[in-house]
């Protein structure tokens, strides 16, 4: 067993989840780069596109608010709903300070909500992803700016000012090639941005996995210095950790305090759960379960009352690592 970032044999693993029915995966930590990661499908992304009700159905909501405010003009509407995301608001953030003759290339489009900001801001811009269904919902909603992940018009316009891809390392097959291939598309000083989901956020003792982003979607987690120890030698590396709200820090530090230990996941249809995250995953219904949950209500309340939560120690937000590569 060799592993699927960087080709190292020390690989452990650790378990199996099932987060949704019919795709329960072994989970294996890279003793080497420090990964932790599961298979990829290479077929999931497009289908889950294809799925109004799947997990990406949230990503249709988006769209259809960005299709709005974008055929309005509305630019400042268009930057505060995206903003709500800290992985968008990142991106903007660091794009704003560039010139709008500036080219940039979004990776991972998706139905093109962040592209159509930069769109409308006049800048020069290209969308690509691996999903046609993805990319024809895009086209439909912001017009003739996005393009498949093989088409020429990728190579075509290079090289850019700046790349960037949100929610997207992750759920790639080899994410150290993707990297390379995208700092080669890169003007000397260029600037590669992304937000990479983090391995420390498996906050619980025996948390498999992240429960925000499950495979089969998401199928590898990496550590705060992962980046730089690779692109160092050839790039500018900078990783920034976001950290949880005060609230959920206080709750995670209440079951450590408590030695509570990470349940596996009660598992969903694949097709049919974009309802059950818009709400929050159900939770599997023990008496244990309901008394502790009653418990941790009840002193979240208290912590908000008395300004306890101010005082738990941070936690890492799991798609919080923000990344920044500057090509030399």
């Amino acid at each position: 067993m060799q592993c699927r970032i960087c080709a190292a044999s020390e690989v452990t693993e650790i378990g199996q989840v099932e987060y949704y029915s019919g795709f329960s995966w072994s989970v294996f930590d890279c003793l080497t780069c420090g990964c932790r990661f599961t298979k990829h499908d290479e077929s999931i992304y497009n289908w889950l596109h294809s799925k109004p009700a799947s997990i990406y159905g949230l990503y249709r909501d988006l769209a259809d608010k960005c299709q709005d405010l974008f055929h309005q003009g509305d630019l400042s509407g268009l930057k505060r709903e995206l903003s709500k995301g800290a992985k968008y608001k990142f991106v903007i953030d660091a794009l704003e300070q560039r010139p709008r003759s500036a080219s940039l290339l979004e990776v991972g489009c998706g139905r093109g909500c962040l592209t159509s900001y930069f769109i409308l801001a006049g800048c020069k811009i290209l969308g690509t992803d691996v999903s046609p269904e993805a990319i024809s919902g895009a086209r439909a909603a912001f017009g003739d700016h996005f393009f498949s992940a093989d088409s020429m018009a990728i190579q075509d316009r290079a090289p850019y000012d700046a790349i960037y891809h949100v929610g997207t390392i992750g759920c790639v097959s080899d994410p150290l090639r993707l990297t390379r291939d995208l700092l080669k598309l890169l003007k000397p000083g260029g600037q590669l941005l992304f937000n990479a989901p983090n391995a420390d956020a498996c906050w619980f003792r025996g948390q498999l996995w992240i429960d925000a982003a499950p495979p089969p979607d998401l199928v590898t987690l990496f550590r705060r210095g992962f980046w730089r120890m690779h692109f160092a030698e050839t790039a500018d590396v900078t990783e920034e950790v976001e950290m949880c709200p005060a609230d959920q820090a206080l709750k995670i530090r209440l079951r450590s305090a408590f030695g509570r230990r990470w349940q596996s996941p009660k598992p969903l249809p694949l097709d049919a759960s974009a309802d059950a995250y818009q709400h929050g995953r159900p939770e599997n219904h023990n008496g244990q379960n309901r008394v502790w949950h009653l418990f941790e209500s009840g002193s979240l309340k208290i912590g908000r009352a008395i300004h306890l939560s101010r005082l738990a120690p941070k936690r890492p937000a799991p798609f919080g690592l923000f990344v920044k590569i500057t090509k030399k």
